[in-house]
């Protein structure tokens, strides 16, 4: 089940400014953040977004109840970056009060802090090495268990190409790169937060695409607004397998496939 005006699962930080709207335009210029809805005229709360991070903004009913007019804080937030040093420098050259630089910790973050417009703190940071606490100097009460996590790599007969594709058509963002001396490509994309891998195909390590194979690995794309998503693939250089239509069993969905030859179902439960 998955609720749109709440589209986080696990935490949703809630945070209190004096000017909501003005907030949402410094978050927005100094970090990058996504308004996703705003509420009340005036505005009384809002809800913003900065890649898998998402937080609520609340007007301060008691003036005196934010940071800056306090005189201190009482809590931080940490949002994760993959491009964290591209971010740092957004934030400087937008004005933003540098509390500290950006650097890798003890235990294994690159990371800096600043504060906002109403004195909240922030530290933005990326995983920079895989770190045990004991290595550090914690202590360890309950070894943490990491989720184990899936993406999907798809083989291709042209990886810069593709990832052109895939950017236009998908709206992917580039992770991660590399190029071998030959030219050939190992990306990993995002495209609404769902990541996936593109690698130029190597028959010596007995990596064909589906161009060569004739065959393929069918990917479900579940998104807001189906018929949009499905037009933008098409205008980008993909073929219809079979158009989008409601569904007997309760999806909106069509199928097409890419220029590389995978198949991409994308749609939604009409239940949404």
């Amino acid at each position: 089940m998955i609720n749109r005006s709440v589209p986080t699962d696990v935490v949703l930080p809630h945070i209190t400014y004096q000017d909501v709207e003005k907030a949402i335009a410094w978050l927005t210029g100094a970090f990058g953040f996504v308004e996703h809805y705003r509420y009340g005229n005036p505005v009384s709360g809002a809800q913003m977004s900065a890649g898998n991070a998402w937080l609520m903004l609340t007007r301060a009913k008691d003036q005196q109840g934010i940071p800056k007019l306090l005189g201190f804080g009482t809590q931080s937030l940490t949002v994760f970056i993959e491009d964290v040093e591209s971010h740092f420098e957004r934030a400087k050259s937008f004005g933003v009060t540098i509390l500290e630089d950006l650097h890798e910790t003890v235990y294994g973050e690159r990371q800096y802090a600043a504060e906002d417009l109403d004195g909240h703190h922030w530290l933005f940071s990326r995983h920079a090495r895989d770190l045990s606490p004991e290595q550090w100097g914690a202590t360890v009460a309950h070894q943490a268990v990491g989720t184990p996590k899936i993406s999907p790599m798809l083989s291709v007969r042209n990886g810069k190409q593709a990832v052109e594709f895939y950017t236009a058509a998908f709206g992917a963002e580039v992770l991660f790169r590399v190029e071998g001396a030959q030219g050939e490509l190992i990306a990993e994309l995002s495209a609404g937060g769902a990541r996936f891998w593109i690698a130029d195909e190597s028959p010596e390590n007995l990596n064909f695409s589906p161009e060569s194979l004739g065959g393929t690995v069918r990917l479900v794309m579940i998104v807001d607004d189906p018929d949009a998503a499905f037009a933008r693939a098409l205008a980008a250089g993909a073929k219809a397998v079979w158009a989008i239509a409601d569904q007997g069993y309760g999806w909106r969905v069509g199928r097409l496939v890419d220029p590389f030859g995978h198949h991409w179902e994308i749609g939604k439960p009409l239940s949404q």
